[in-house]
């Protein structure tokens, strides 16, 4: 049973494909607004707002949203717009912690069953000197994207330690969404793999 994914993340498509959970890819229709303050409440209510959004136009009976934040300092880090945001969120990050939460929604169309809910991790950064960010800006071209840092490439420099999933900082907590997929939708990697 193939699955569709609410995204044309270049970088979520990819962690999918490399996990052997194959799926299409459709871009969410909604937009991107929730009045939630609570970080949590924030990214689940987006993410099913995205499943929701390609849900009549799917081809397949499983849909999954996804949406990520970074917090720091109790403030939702939002995808900086311009080079000094970006360095902003860099500045913040240093010498502290970021929480990356990423809302997960999946949806059985053929059954109508509904799982919302999300995945946490911390990641620990040594102090960034501004230095290092005005190389990080030069040279890292996805530097817009998420909070400003890319942590499989130059920004893992600043990095102590992570807590919880990788692939969760990378906006596709794949384990969690496995996980329920085998526990609540009673798949697996053969089933998901073979029509």
């Amino acid at each position: 049973m193939k699955l569709t994914l609410a995204s044309t993340s270049k970088f979520k498509n990819e962690i999918f494909d490399k996990v052997k959970l194959t799926h299409y890819s459709m871009k969410p229709t909604c937009e991107e607004i929730s009045l939630k303050t609570n970080p949590y409440e924030y990214v689940m209510e987006l993410s099913l707002n995205k499943a929701k959004s390609i849900l009549e136009k799917s081809k397949t009976d499983i849909i999954i949203g996804l949406d990520t934040i970074v917090v720091i300092n109790d403030k939702i880090i939002e995808k900086p717009k311009s080079t000094e945001e970006a360095k902003k969120n860099l500045r913040e990050s240093s010498n502290n912690k970021a929480s990356i939460i990423t809302g997960i929604a999946i949806i059985n169309k053929e059954t109508n069953q509904v799982i919302n809910t999300y995945q946490e991790s911390i990641v620990y950064f040594n102090e960034i000197s501004e230095s290092d960010i005005n190389f990080y800006v030069e040279n890292e071209p996805d530097y817009l994207y998420a909070s400003g840092f890319i942590v499989e490439t130059i920004a893992s420099n600043f990095i102590n330690k992570i807590e919880g999933s990788y692939y969760n900082i990378l906006g596709a907590p794949v384990e969690k969404i496995y996980d329920i997929l085998k526990t609540e939708f009673k798949l697996d990697l053969y089933s998901i793999n073979n029509k």
